[in-house]
């Protein structure tokens, strides 16, 4: 069992909750914590991270988008850029988000920084509309 911070510049979510697995999208794929883990510090991707609440057994979701995560000493601690549930995703926003997004990438208008940050909105509007 680890405690679980999972903490933005402007929040802390979930503050000490105690879990029993925690996935989350690491820079090269998913990394899966459990039990017994490894002492490991990786770079996070945006994406879906999903945790299970050791009291209840339920799986809670949140959508991230880049920063650290490191487990060690009986805690997972993540250092998001921001962390949204899916309570506080607006899902038509989201789709807009995700139109807009793909219409700019077909537009073939943009230079190479363009395509990444709209790759990237892309990205965040999917994980998004995922859970």
């Amino acid at each position: 069992m680890y405690r679980l911070n999972l903490v933005t510049p402007e929040k802390c979510i979930e503050p000490g909750t105690e879990v029993t697995e925690v996935t989350v999208p690491a820079y090269k794929g998913e990394l899966d914590i459990l039990e017994g883990h490894a002492p490991t510090l990786t770079t996070l991707d945006t994406g879906v991270m999903t945790y299970k609440l050791a009291a209840t057994g339920e799986v809670k979701k949140a959508v991230i988008t880049w920063g650290f995560a490191r487990v060690g000493d009986g805690q997972i601690e993540v250092l998001a850029e921001t962390a949204e549930s899916a309570s506080q995703i607006n899902k038509e926003r989201c789709k807009e988000a995700e139109k807009t997004a793909l219409a700019k990438l077909d537009s073939g208008e943009l230079d190479a920084d363009g395509v990444q940050k709209y790759q990237m909105k892309l990205k965040r509007a999917q994980a998004r509309l995922s859970i």
